[in-house]
């Protein structure tokens, strides 16, 4: 009499050798690769849907929440879901403290894309020490909309440091806080004059332009504290994240006041994150180009009071 191995005993068999010969593919590159047209790839890239889903972190630097992410996924490819490569059997980190990674690819069941290297990190981007349930699972979804946005264009240029939508045009460089006392009093002369000055004839140079003090500016400003921190040392170190949200590492570096209305934006927007205030797209957008378009400190300081103000 033959005897034959067990059911239970045939799967764990089959399924042994199965990771094994995947294990092996896997290291050795094989696999039926993924492909995504090139036409495809641009639409998704240029979709202008995305927009209104874009959120800012702590640090102000944009991203699309996963949620929509699947959602444009299976609008623009519904064939195609995202997958990790594994370990062991169902167990997706590789790794260890302090450099865990996860390994997402985009797969529609047969055919896949190479993985990528994800690493696993805690809300301030910093490389996780100790793995629980909660990290593993918030990372696969962050993760998951980057292998979305990495191999179908969907959100891709976030990771460039674009946005989306595109931000409107540049506004002019704002006037200077301090006036002008050279023209001022030759404009004043020439009031009084009829036209004509005495003081000052029309062809003498003027006096070239105080320079731009940011560190002056962005002190003022946190000094005020018109955005109700708990203390001065609160809203300097405010105004500190908000010249990291956009790339700065201090005062010195902005040169215009164009520039220093994108820091007082950035103060704006991080104290609404912080504050968990409801509030559109459209309409933080519009509150805060009317404090960025002022053309002072003193103004922008009222004005931010003025935000703060409709909010609490």
């Amino acid at each position: 009499m033959i005897s034959l191995p067990s059911t239970a005993h045939f799967f764990s068999s089959s399924m042994d050798d199965f990771q094994a010969q995947a294990m092996m593919d896997r290291y050795n590159g094989v696999f039926t690769p993924l492909e995504i047209s090139a036409a495809d790839f641009k639409a998704a890239y240029d979709t202008p849907d995305i927009g209104p889903h874009i959120e800012k972190d702590y640090k102000g630097l944009s991203y699309l929440s996963w949620p929509f992410a699947f959602r444009y996924l299976k609008e623009h490819f519904p064939t195609l879901y995202v997958a990790f490569e594994e370990k062991t059997l169902g167990w997706p980190v590789f790794g260890e403290p302090g450099a865990f990674i996860l390994r997402p690819y985009l797969t529609d069941g047969i055919r896949r894309t190479p993985a990528l290297v994800f690493p696993v990190m805690d809300r301030k981007h910093n490389s996780i020490q100790q793995l629980d349930g909660r990290a593993i699972s918030d990372n696969i979804q962050r993760a998951s909309v980057k292998a979305i946005a990495t191999f179908t264009g969907l959100g891709l240029r976030l990771y460039a440091g674009e946005d989306i939508p595109k931000e409107e045009a540049p506004k002019p460089a704002l006037q200077q806080d301090t006036p002008k006392p050279a023209r001022a009093a030759k404009k004043a002369a020439t009031a009084t004059a009829g036209g004509t000055s005495d003081s000052a004839p029309d062809s003498a140079p003027e006096p070239a332009p105080e320079p731009f003090d940011a560190k002056a500016a962005l002190t003022a400003v946190c000094k005020a504290n018109p955005l109700n921190y708990a203390d001065e040392k609160a809203s300097m170190a405010a105004g500190k994240a908000a010249l990291e949200s956009i790339g700065l590492a201090r005062a010195t570096e902005v040169k215009t006041w164009q520039a220093f209305g994108n820091v007082i934006a950035a103060m704006m927007t991080l104290w609404a994150k912080q504050e968990q205030i409801v509030i559109s797209k459209a309409e933080m957008t519009e509150e805060i180009n009317a404090v960025r378009g002022l053309e002072t400190t003193e103004a922008m300081i009222e004005g931010m009071k003025a935000f703060v103000a409709k909010k609490q």
